[in-house]
């Protein structure tokens, strides 16, 4: 994890509101009406950056941008719900990551230590909701993915530019 883009998530966590209309109703015209309830339930901030993440894919890769894509962005985070961490929560359950190790953490169980596990999982949890909602693919695919070491992407059999293009976003 990058500690810059750490930092600035969190500082846009500081930032009251939602999404720009124009940029909720962008977003709507991406999901699903399947997906659509997941992004929905995001806290103001988490639906700003998943909208940013989603809007420099876009750019990023031109004329190959496809709804796919660009709905496994704006859904790559749903699953730190399950948590249900506040922002100091989150926080905390972020630098346990940090320290004890994603794998380590994620096999913690029962009350507040379980919670930070789900927290640790929570790129599995997430695919596991947008599969549930009949979601695409590709979004429960990057939601495993994206905390995944970059060496075991290729597997995914997707262009090697969507794959930069939505870790470059997520990371910027």
């Amino acid at each position: 994890m990058n500690p810059t883009h750490l930092a600035r998530r969190f500082l846009g966590t500081l930032r009251p509101g939602g999404p720009a209309p124009a940029d909720a109703a962008w977003a709507d015209g991406v999901l699903t009406p399947e997906e659509r309830p997941l992004f929905d339930r995001l806290p103001a901030h988490d639906r700003r950056h998943a909208i940013g993440v989603a809007r420099d894919v876009d750019r990023m890769l031109g004329a190959a941008s496809e709804p796919r894509w660009l709905a496994a962005a704006l859904l790559h985070d749903v699953g730190k719900q399950e948590a249900r961490f506040s922002v100091p929560g989150r926080v905390l359950a972020t630098l346990l990551v940090l320290a004890r190790g994603r794998d380590r953490v994620a096999a913690w169980s029962g009350g507040w230590r379980g919670r930070v596990g789900a927290y640790a999982r929570h790129g599995d949890i997430g695919a596991a909701e947008i599969r549930a909602v009949g979601g695409r693919e590709e979004a429960a695919v990057w939601a495993e993915a994206h905390h995944r070491p970059a060496g075991t992407w290729p597997a995914l059999g997707w262009p090697p530019e969507v794959l930069h293009a939505l870790d470059a976003a997520d990371n910027a």
